[in-house]
């Protein structure tokens, strides 16, 4: 006998939709088991990327059912956001009625491959039902202080017209359009995770063995609470002049503030205020403000795999203990988006900032004492520190 697919499978999938064989029932003594997989997002079309997940997650939902296990295994739809708007305007269609046509069309593709979803349990994003409960929750964390306004330095992809995560840009460009990808500063909201940050890292040690180490990794840089001491240089009054008179300080952020007798200069991001201030004032050599302007068009990630590179920036700050005049840099492994863009350097103590001196020939100024190699990071006692000398750099 020879296997017909369009006969016995859609056999099979309406006697499996008649008894209802995918729906999760009420049962309250049965062990229950929920199983999700991600939602895909409405384009039009499956492809082998969704058959493969999706696959996945249908083989786990089959043998917990034979092993009598209540099993929630639903499918919804990815709907929202900036792609479904452009793509309706690129069709010149409503994009509430072409997300919905799609829908419906990749409905039937799942169905035809006989995946157990539930099919009372589906919803879309963009249903009524499910969005006010999201404007709930964000009218609700604006109340509490949780959600926050604020400009800053996002990745961009005009054909998109939409912010991209760092994860979604691949060689500069957009994952899903391959466009170039621009950094752009824009307002936006923003959840202040920061008062969760401990919570957060305390429960990713229990994942500790059960996810990869990448991932948890990853996870512990999104989260990025750094403890550590935030203080202000004050500008030289050559550098204020410079300036216009608009910056008077320079506010920096240290992890190791057991080493501030050591810095030797500071370093900015290309996209700090100060940094800004010249390019567009037309106050740096022209070259050097068009290599500033490209290291600040690239992603973090992709700066992250470049070489140390930066600029003097003709500005010196005064050193608030021992009131020496240090030069002020712009620096590519500087982020905006940590320690407000502005960094103390202490080439002594610091494999970074000690090969960013070796390669400008910065001075090296050492704050602990210990090992005859630099950069050296371990503990020791403080020197070349003032009242502070001859003692632990670490209590």
């Amino acid at each position: 006998m020879s296997y017909n697919p369009n006969e016995i499978e859609a056999r099979w999938q309406k006697k499996w939709d008649d008894e209802k064989a995918f729906e999760p029932d009420d049962a309250l003594t049965r062990k229950k088991k929920y199983i999700l997989s991600m939602f895909p997002f409405p384009s039009g079309r499956l492809h082998m990327g969704h058959v493969r997940n999706y696959a996945i997650g249908d083989a786990f939902a089959r043998y917990y059912r034979k092993q009598d296990f209540n099993v929630l295994h639903p499918i919804g739809w990815d709907a929202f956001g900036m792609p479904a708007e452009n793509a309706a305007i690129k069709h010149g269609r409503h994009p509430k009625e072409w997300t919905y046509s799609n829908i419906d069309y990749m409905r039937k593709e799942l169905n035809t491959l006989g995946l157990s979803f539930s099919k009372t349990r589906e919803f879309a994003t963009c249903d009524e039902l499910y969005t006010k409960w999201e404007q709930e929750f964000i009218i609700k964390m604006f109340e509490e202080g949780l959600l926050y306004r604020e400009s800053t330095t996002v990745n961009w992809c005009e054909s998109c017209h939409t912010v991209l995560a760092n994860e979604q840009v691949e060689e500069g460009c957009c994952w899903r359009c391959d466009n170039p990808v621009e950094l752009k500063e824009m307002p936006g909201y923003y959840l202040d995770i920061i008062k969760y940050a401990d919570e957060l890292l305390d429960d990713l040690k229990l994942l500790e063995g059960k996810w990869p180490n990448q991932v948890l990794t990853m996870q512990s840089n999104w989260i990025g609470k750094s403890q550590g001491l935030e203080f202000d240089f004050e500008l030289s009054e050559a550098s204020k002049v410079k300036l216009g008179g608009n910056f008077e300080t320079l506010s920096v952020f240290t992890t190791r503030p057991d080493t501030i007798y050591g810095v030797t200069y500071a370093a900015l991001a290309p996209e700090h205020d100060i940094t800004k201030y010249l390019l567009e004032n037309n106050l740096l050599d022209a070259e050097v403000a068009q290599i500033i302007t490209a290291i600040s068009n690239m992603t973090e990630v992709e700066r992250a795999k470049e070489g140390k590179e930066g600029y003097d920036l003709g500005l010196t700050v005064i050193h608030p203990l021992t009131r020496e005049e240090i030069p002020v840099w712009t620096a590519n492994f500087v982020l905006a988006s940590y320690g407000g863009g502005a960094v103390m350097s202490v080439p002594a103590h610091d494999e970074r900032d000690f090969e960013f001196a070796t390669k400008y020939d910065l001075p090296i100024k050492r704050a602990i004492a210990g090992g005859e190699e630099l950069p050296y990071t371990a503990e020791g006692t403080l020197e070349n520190s003032d009242m502070f000398t001859g003692i632990p750099n670490v209590d």
